[in-house]
């Protein structure tokens, strides 16, 4: 059994080739038939030949001998026939003629051999002389006119139309095969606007792209496949390690809810004890307040986990939420020795709808953050304003401030790597700030004061002013 193969795509350049020779036999067909339809108009008689001006001037030579001036005059009866009688060789004394104005001036221009007539219709000249001695110029030019008289000046100039058809022709044969053409390149280069609105709408494990007819847009189009099939493959990869990463935190906060439960239960019952020291009852404060951060911790790891938190938006007190940062603000700095200054530059009125919950907790943490980082004697600066629609809070310390690793970095998941700002920490409060704005249509920036020691960080979320 005889096996068929499949016809091989046709390359870009063989396309624009096989174009142009279909236009350009387009074209010639078009002449032909323009040339057809021409003779068919000079034999049927509507039309008179290109040259027949010039026999008619060539029968009127071989009858000047026996006619004069005035004879002459009286004897032509052709329509085609343009003359001037002139009084002899070197004057130019008309003595006869059928034309007038500016034909008259082209027709003594070409008595004197000048050219006359204009590019497109020179005017040509023949001349010979009478039995008196006077000269006979005859005038004419080679186009088509009308074979009936009649027409010709009624009718617009025949071989100008015939242009003008022949043109008109040429244009439309040029316009088919163009649009011919570009139908197909049209519906071939559809195949890479389809492949990519597939890629963009995330279609990345449906069947194959379809097959271009042109080789180019095919290798284009298999790229395309190749490009979906790797992205496929990432997301996946990239699926999974996430799957994997959010049971592991999932495990560890499990794990560690339990000891941290046991350890705050008897820190509660240690600071109960009327029987303890003072020094004991503030380690037992102390102790109760690590496993107060260390669930805090846990509650911002599960958060990072779910990748949401169910907290609802709602008009935002912002009187009461910027009292109680600041007042946690002091109770961070008190016992690290650092000073604390509070810079409220709020309106009167601002409206503000935000999880209030979650975003307590990442402005507390941006506070924890500068006061682990600030040494005793520092200051840690807590500033609430509003600009370009958007409430900020920025927290300013006096601490080391960030690595260039730290700067690129800060806000990812568990980032740990930063040496300058040393100290216990998880990673986590960058980057619950950081999603928390971002759940606010807002953002967040790290940066370093210089040439001032320490480091700012800016959380802002989407607010607006209303008229008092």
């Amino acid at each position: 059994m005889k096996k068929f193969r499949k016809p091989r795509p046709a390359t870009l350049p063989g396309v624009l080739a096989r174009y142009l020779l279909l236009t350009g036999a387009a074209c010639a067909l078009a002449a032909l038939a323009w040339w057809y339809a021409l003779a068919l108009l000079i034999n049927s008689g509507l039309v008179l030949p290109a040259n027949a001006a010039e026999q008619a001037a060539l029968r009127a030579l071989e009858t000047l001998p026996a006619h004069t001036a005035q004879s002459f005059a009286a004897a032509v009866h052709d329509p085609l026939l343009r003359y001037v009688v002139l009084a002899g060789p070197g004057s130019d004394t008309v003595l006869a003629t059928n034309l007038e104005g500016r034909a008259l001036e082209q027709a003594l221009r070409c008595w004197h051999g000048e050219p006359a007539g204009g590019v497109l219709y020179p005017l040509f000249s023949r001349r010979g002389t009478l039995a008196d001695g006077t000269v006979c110029l005859f005038l004419y030019r080679f186009t088509m006119p009308y074979a009936l008289p009649a027409l010709r000046g009624r009718l617009p100039d025949f071989q100008l139309l015939l242009f003008l058809l022949l043109a008109a022709l040429e244009l439309l044969a040029v316009t088919l095969c163009t649009r011919r053409t570009a139908r197909r390149l049209r519906r071939e280069s559809e195949r890479l606007r389809a492949a990519a609105a597939q890629i963009q709408a995330g279609d990345l494990d449906g069947p194959p792209f379809a097959r271009a007819g042109i080789r180019e847009l095919d290798e284009a189009l298999q790229a395309m496949q190749t490009l979906r099939a790797h992205l496929a493959a990432s997301l996946h990869s990239q699926w999974a390690a996430e799957q994997q990463r959010s049971e592991q935190i999932a495990a560890l906060t499990h794990d560690l809810k339990t000891p941290l439960t046991v350890i705050g239960g008897h820190a509660e019952l240690l600071a109960e004890d009327a029987a303890l020291s003072p020094a004991a009852r503030q380690s037992a404060a102390a102790i109760l307040r690590g496993t107060e951060r260390a669930q805090q911790y846990l509650a911002d790891l599960r958060a990072a986990a779910a990748g949401a938190d169910g907290e609802a938006f709602a008009p935002l007190d912002l009187a009461a939420f910027w009292a109680a940062r600041c007042e946690s603000a002091g109770a961070l700095c008190a016992p690290a020795g650092v000073a604390f200054a509070a810079q409220n530059d709020l309106p009167a009125r601002l409206d503000c709808r935000a999880q209030a919950g979650r975003l307590a907790r990442a402005v507390d943490n941006l506070l924890e953050n500068a006061v682990r980082h600030t040494p005793a004697g520092g200051r840690v600066t807590l500033q609430a304003a509003w600009a370009d629609g958007a409430l900020r809070f920025t927290v300013r310390d006096t601490g080391p401030g960030f690595t260039p690793e730290a700067l690129r970095k800060a806000g990812r998941l568990l980032y740990t790597g930063d040496e300058a700002r040393s100290g216990p920490h998880q990673g986590l409060g960058l980057y619950f700030a950081r999603t928390v704005a971002q759940a606010h249509g807002g953002g967040l920036a790290v940066q370093n004061n210089a040439p001032a020691p320490g480091a700012s960080v800016a959380l802002w979320v989407r607010a607006q002013r209303t008229v008092p």
